[in-house]
């Protein structure tokens, strides 16, 4: 478990969980800012370090990830450290993912669009989807006796790309767009 930007600890109101360093900003920055402006604990946990992209390595996506948190007013960013390009919906994945959302008791979270051309996203849907329906579960329990946390209301933000889809609620960000 490594972490970029820790600024506050403790439960975070909404939490944005992605593949990569840089989806939540271009998927959904503008809410997180917009719950982060209105008083909400804003976190993000990004499943991998990028290490794979085109533009950059793993240490310039940090320094760009710590920023846009800063930007955004997210007091909260980590990392679980997952193989970019490789990520897979394991019971070891899941049971990685479950110990963020213990730690953070997040009220609501946001999964990665579960359709899209590059495996991680969609993987990091199903992976993050999953997760967030165990952590109350003695099976994924790592300790005896852990604090039951409630289920997380759960919803998928939009894709990136050009992939067609009719939303069930939309943000208004115009006041935190720039």
């Amino acid at each position: 478990m490594t972490a970029n930007v820790q600024r506050e600890t403790g439960n975070v109101d909404l939490l944005a969980i992605a593949a990569h360093r840089d989806d939540v900003e271009l998927t959904c920055g503008g809410t997180l800012a917009k719950a982060a402006q209105a008083g909400h604990r804003v976190g993000i946990l990004d499943l991998t370090q990028g290490e794979m992209g085109t533009r950059g390595d793993a240490a310039t996506r940090a320094a760009e990830a710590e920023r846009a948190a800063k930007t955004l007013g997210v007091g909260l960013r980590l990392n679980a450290g997952m193989r970019d390009a490789h990520l897979e919906n394991t019971e070891a994945s899941r049971k990685q993912v479950v110990t963020f959302i213990r730690q953070l008791r997040p009220k609501v979270v946001i999964l990665p669009f579960p359709v899209g051309r590059h495996p991680d996203h969609r993987i990091a849907s199903e992976l993050a989807r999953d997760a967030c329906y165990l952590p109350d579960s003695p099976s994924t329990s790592p300790e005896r006796g852990a604090r039951p946390i409630g289920r997380s209301r759960c919803c998928t933000r939009s894709p990136t790309g050009k992939d067609p889809v009719k939303p069930t609620f939309v943000v208004d960000i115009s006041a935190v767009f720039e």
